[in-house]
């Protein structure tokens, strides 16, 4: 095989798509230095094998984090809270559906990883 080039996936935010839901297969995320600090990037693969990242908020990082990764989800960003927050903000919402019957060729991770850290609890 030749080469292949290589294209830039640009990243998007969710909450420019209020309502609309994404549907891709979740890939996976990795944590990148920018000018705000560490962000999440998550990246998902469309149904015709185009790439996409977006990137994270708590609650889509954390709903992704309980995701297992190679499988169908669909993704919909719902809007901001009704209540503040302990700093005063109002934070971003979204719902994170998957479907463990469509699963992306070739992946080979099917389950979030979890700890079992109960013993650890500060309460």
């Amino acid at each position: 095989m030749g080469y292949q080039e290589t294209k830039l996936v640009d990243a998007i935010a969710l909450t420019d798509y209020e309502g609309r839901p994404m549907e891709a297969y979740y890939i996976g995320s990795k944590e990148v230095k920018t000018q705000f600090g560490d962000q999440w990037l998550h990246s998902f693969r469309k149904e015709d094998n185009t790439k996409i990242s977006i990137w994270g908020f708590t609650a889509l990082n954390r709903l992704l984090e309980q995701t297992p990764k190679g499988i169908l989800c669909k993704i919909t960003y719902t809007g901001l809270s009704e209540t503040k927050n302990k700093y005063g903000k109002y934070t971003h919402t979204c719902t994170v559906f998957f479907d463990e019957d469509k699963k992306l060729d070739g992946f080979e991770e099917t389950a979030p990883s979890t700890v079992d850290n109960d013993d650890n609890l500060p309460f």
